[in-house]
């Protein structure tokens, strides 16, 4: 739908057919207006991709991205229908059609960039939410099946010049491989192909600043009082890259601390964000201990800083909320995580989405129940047995 905004003014015969659904005029009766047969409708098009998935859906997280639309809806709409009447990309023509059809009008020698869904019903679901709550004549089509998808790969290989990418790498365009593309640590990587270009690898960078201070090693014995400082968003990237598991994905942290003895040396981090399902709850990003140490356990004393009253405060001024508990995710190939067990309550147990780990834990706790002092004689008490002869700290 965008096409049509970038091939000039879009044709008001073509957006006029689209209006809201009877059934979900109540519900989003704020939207009509916004419903131009032009540039208007585009926009909201466009955002709606980004809420309508969440509307009627139960759950405090789905209420608030509604609610959050509905309230700054005239400031976001008119946003994007000032960018939408800004842009300076042109498109001589635009064309509602299946790549198939539309790759056999394409001349034999005319340039080829297409981006066809590899997966099954990608696009489908993509849009599913727009056409729950909006009526439109849609263009009929076949999804691709994977006789279709080499049907595709071919006419569109088949030329002198072309671009495409998919979601899967595939052995055949090897030769023509030109970029390897992740968005996030997370993400999916996507492969591209060319006839023509560089080849070159596309990752997220993490900047990376020194910490100064020194590190708790083996040999060292550890004293109190533990205390806290902040961390620099690229001193815990360098202090995550350095005792972090290599498998365990990076996040973007809100809150980065450092937990510190009474000498001043790092014994471990842990890194908070606001949670995004509870409002008085904080998401336990990452926690690690430093290593080598004399302390087999000392994961479990980051953990007990983590959740002081201390460390409660923080978050409180961090993320302008009231926080009262603490929430993550371990993944493990053990049923249970050894380093939360005692300290958290694990609340569900499933089987891993991240390669390399058998089973995906969920644990949770209270949040300022103690201070840094009661997490040091606790752990002292029941974790801190000291040994020369095993060095792990994690």
């Amino acid at each position: 739908m965008a096409g049509l905004v970038l091939v000039g003014s879009p044709p008001a015969q073509d957006l006029a057919r689209l209006r809201l659904r009877d059934e979900s005029r109540n519900e989003l009766h704020w939207l009509a207006d916004s419903l131009d047969d032009g540039v208007g409708t585009v926009a909201t098009m466009m955002l709606g991709t980004r809420f309508l998935a969440s509307v009627g859906r139960d759950g405090l997280w789905h209420e608030r991205v509604v609610r959050s639309y509905r309230d700054q809806w005239k400031a976001k709409h008119a946003e994007t229908v000032d960018r939408l009447s800004r842009t300076d990309v042109a498109l001589a023509s635009y064309e509602v059609e299946d790549v198939r059809s539309w790759l056999q009008k394409v001349p034999r020698d005319a340039p080829v960039c297409s981006f066809p869904p590899f997966y099954s019903n990608g696009y489908e679901k993509l849009y599913e939410p727009l056409n729950t709550h909006f009526d439109w004549d849609a263009p009929e089509y076949e999804p691709l099946s994977d006789a279709d998808v080499v049907g595709v790969l071919g006419a569109i290989t088949d030329r002198p010049y072309w671009l495409t990418a998919s979601n899967h790498d595939v052995p055949e365009l090897h030769p023509y491989l030109r970029g390897v593309i992740k968005a996030t640590p997370r993400a999916a990587p996507f492969y591209v192909y060319a006839s023509v270009a560089r080849t070159r690898i596309v990752a997220p960078r993490q900047p990376i600043e020194p910490v100064k201070a020194p590190r708790l090693r083996a040999g060292d014995e550890l004293v109190g009082p533990l205390t806290l400082a902040l961390l620099k968003p690229g001193q815990f990237n360098a202090l995550r890259s350095r005792y972090l598991n290599p498998r365990i994905a990076p996040g973007a942290a809100n809150l980065a601390v450092a937990v510190k003895d009474g000498k001043g040396k790092i014994l471990g981090v842990f890194a908070m964000a606001p949670s995004s399902y509870t409002p008085d709850e904080a998401y336990l990003l990452s926690d690690f201990a430093v290593a080598p140490t004399d302390y087999p356990r000392l994961s479990k004393l980051i953990v007990l800083a983590a959740t002081s009253s201390e460390a409660q405060l923080l978050c409180q001024r961090a993320f302008s909320r009231r926080i009262r508990a603490v929430s993550t995710t371990a993944f493990s190939n053990n049923p249970v995580s050894m380093k939360y067990r005692g300290l958290l309550r694990l609340t569900k147990r499933g089987p891993s989405n991240e390669d390399g780990w058998k089973y995906q834990l969920q644990y949770q706790g209270a949040m300022g129940g103690h201070t840094l002092a009661d997490a040091l004689q606790t752990w002292a008490k029941r974790w801190g047995a000291r040994t020369t002869t095993k060095q792990t700290g994690v």
